[in-house]
């Protein structure tokens, strides 16, 4: 519905008065808020000094005036104290200017600074800012030395034609993560620090796969890419003074190009299975191994313990004939008679004939051959059993 509808008497207005009223008066109020503000300093005799009730104010006297503009600025001074403190956030760090002059680096908490004198910039010194690299970069010619310093001829134009024609192209995407660790130098130091990174990082990253050979970067230094192109960046940021630290370099993706890149994937394959060969044959080596030099320290200690025993048998029948030869020494007809017995004895006990001495009776002895055979085979049995049991336990 509208304010002002026809057939109604007057205006009304949306703001709740009259539009014939007239406007409130800037003079009045201006006063007022003076006289408030006496109110609050001078005081006389008890009682608050009152403004001329008149359409222009003037103070009373120059005394009055000093205190008004007094209050002012100590007002003024008070909100200009206040609005100097300023809060650091932990993960951040402030770089103070004073008069436009690097002044001071402060650190997480609360601080003051002169206003309009002082200029504070915050640095999030712990956030990790991150990029990607992505393109073709030229590898080193398969014809080339792995030796640093090779020294070409200058009249051999055709084979530096033919080592450059021989250089691969590989598509490389990286990625870069870094942090400010210098707040005044990041600042200050360099116009575009995150761009000055970037171009670092891609200088970097074509100087590194300069040095290498295709199958390498495809296949076994991915690894030394990344940490050789994380190590060149440091080592140019470093003469810049950036104010940037590297935190770390990712390979993420290294495709040889499209017209080869089916033979790399046979390469890597083959490789895969190499690897793998390797391991199997390490594994059967590892159990192989152990079992011949347990066979090899059981033969070892099977010779030594015969070896043991064959001197110790000469050396027994060494100390039996020496022991022998000093009793025939001492009775030579004795030793004799006993040497024969013995031998007889040891040749007999074999046969299967029975001597019997003849004397002047007649009287017939009987002897059980079958049984005295018989005894002389089990006698021959145990004695084969219990040397072979013997052998046994020596091994």
């Amino acid at each position: 519905m509208p304010w002002n509808e026809p057939g109604k008497s007057g205006n009304q207005d949306p703001w709740g008065g009259n539009r014939n009223n007239r406007p409130p008066d800037l003079d009045k109020i201006i006063a007022d808020f003076f006289k408030k503000l006496r109110g609050l300093f001078i005081k006389k005799n008890g009682q608050i000094n009152t403004f001329q009730n008149n359409r222009s104010w003037q103070p009373s006297s120059s005394k009055e005036l000093g205190y008004i503009v007094g209050g002012i600025v100590g007002v003024l001074l008070f909100l200009w104290f206040i609005s100097g403190f300023f809060i650091v956030n932990p993960a951040e760090e402030a770089v103070i200017l004073r008069f436009g002059k690097y002044s001071d680096v402060v650190q997480p908490g609360l601080h003051w600074m002169a206003r309009f004198i002082d200029v504070k910039t915050l640095v999030d010194v712990q956030k990790i800012y991150s990029f990607s690299l992505e393109g073709n970069f030229l590898t080193k010619s398969s014809e080339q030395s792995d030796l640093p310093n090779q020294v070409v001829p200058s009249n051999s134009s055709k084979n530096s034609v033919s080592a450059d024609q021989s250089k691969n192209l590989v598509n490389v995407e990286l990625n870069v993560q870094y942090r400010i660790g210098d707040p005044k130098a990041y600042l200050y130091s360099v116009v575009n620090p995150d761009e000055t990174m970037k171009q670092v990082a891609s200088g970097a990253l074509s100087d590194v796969i300069g040095q290498m050979k295709l199958d390498e970067v495809l296949t076994t230094g991915r690894e030394m890419l990344s940490s050789g192109v994380l190590s060149r960046v440091k080592q140019i940021l470093l003469p810049y003074n950036s104010g940037l630290d590297v935190v770390t370099v990712t390979l993420k993706r290294v495709q040889a190009p499209d017209q080869v890149r089916e033979a790399f994937s046979d390469v890597n394959r083959a490789d895969q299975d190499r690897a793998t060969t390797i391991q199997q044959a390490q594994a059967y080596a590892s159990k192989v191994v152990p079992i011949a030099q347990g066979a090899a320290a059981r033969i070892s200690a099977d010779a030594t313990a015969y070896q043991q025993q064959v001197v110790l048998t000469a050396q027994a029948d060494i100390a039996k004939y020496q022991a022998m030869l000093q009793a025939y020494k001492n009775s030579p007809d004795i030793t004799r008679e006993r040497l024969y017995l013995d031998t007889m004895q040891n040749v007999l006990k074999h046969s299967s004939k029975v001597l019997i001495e003849g004397n002047s009776n007649n009287n017939l002895f009987y002897l059980p051959l079958e049984k005295l055979m018989n005894t002389s085979s089990e006698e021959n049995q145990s004695a084969a059993t219990n040397s072979s049991e013997e052998k046994n336990v020596t091994q």
